[in-house]
């Protein structure tokens, strides 16, 4: 029987392999564009014969650093933001139990649903007459609304299957609701917060839209808009556009890393009710 299995399973081994190498081709064919300062898409090739850091110094020398400060701040304060609002608000839905429930979770989905380019130009109105534009504020409050229907939703799956009655009996033992949620039920929903954190970090940092609409100073641009950007630049080269993307990728890549064991569990948790 085990001799039978063995052709299959490396069957879907390969299959893996495969799969993997495709999605991973285009990062190495970036990485080895960066290194031809003289190349075009068109004319990229796979192992570069003159290797060059042209591309890497056009991108610094054009502010490449700043963009990538601005897109952080961005990022870790839609972060903060989203755990401030979605955090408590999970906690009381997964609480309650009416029919005012399931209308707010369905006004959560249906605001996901919304384009992000009509969100975009609401924003832009709004944002215009208070006076946030071109500002890290009008970018945070715009992309935390990625991230809190979604935090709100995963983090209440979690908190569904914690056990209520070791929360009850924190009160009975002297906290009060504020003191019971943050040490009882916010440690309890590590995974799940970690996991909304990590989601909203991306979302944020991978934004666009929202950068390209409210932000009209190039001082405030986020870095996503920063290598769009390069392409109408005095560094217009194919080197430096993929060399500042491999750049932008690495504060991703290191969260993704660094966080993958609690948005495994996160996710696994939020699915199972």
């Amino acid at each position: 029987m085990s001799a039978g299995r063995r052709p299959r399973g490396w069957g879907w081994t390969l299959l893996t392999v495969a799969i993997l190498v495709v999605y991973l081709f285009p990062i190495y064919l970036m990485l080895s564009a960066s290194f031809q300062p003289d190349a075009s898409s068109a004319t990229v090739q796979w192992v570069p014969t003159s290797p060059s850091l042209d591309g890497y110094d056009d991108v610094f020398a054009s502010g490449g650093l700043e963009r990538l400060r601005v897109s952080l701040i961005v990022s870790l304060g839609s972060v903060l933001l989203t755990l401030v609002v979605a955090t408590p608000a999970a906690y009381a839905l997964s609480r309650l139990r009416s029919k005012a429930v399931s209308l707010s979770l369905v006004l959560l989905l249906l605001a996901q649903m919304i384009p992000s380019i009509v969100l975009a130009n609401s924003f832009y109105a709004m944002f215009n007459t208070w006076g946030i534009l071109n500002t890290y504020l009008g970018l945070i409050l715009a992309n935390a609304t990625a991230g809190i229907p979604f935090a709100v939703i995963l983090m209440r799956s979690f908190m569904l299957r914690l056990d209520h009655e070791v929360v009850e009996a924190s009160t009975i033992d002297g906290l009060g609701p504020l003191g019971s949620f943050l040490r009882i039920v916010v440690p309890l929903s590590r995974n799940a917060i970690i996991t909304s954190a990590v989601f909203t970090f991306l979302f944020a940092w991978g934004d666009l839209l929202f950068g390209l609409t409210l932000v009209t100073q190039g001082d405030m641009y986020p870095v996503t808009v920063f290598i769009y950007s390069l392409t109408n630049s005095q560094f217009n080269t194919w080197a430096s556009v993929m060399a500042a993307s491999l750049i932008a990728s690495v504060p991703a890549l290191i969260v993704i890393f660094a966080a993958q064991r609690y948005v495994k569990a996160g996710i696994a948790a939020g699915g199972s009710r």
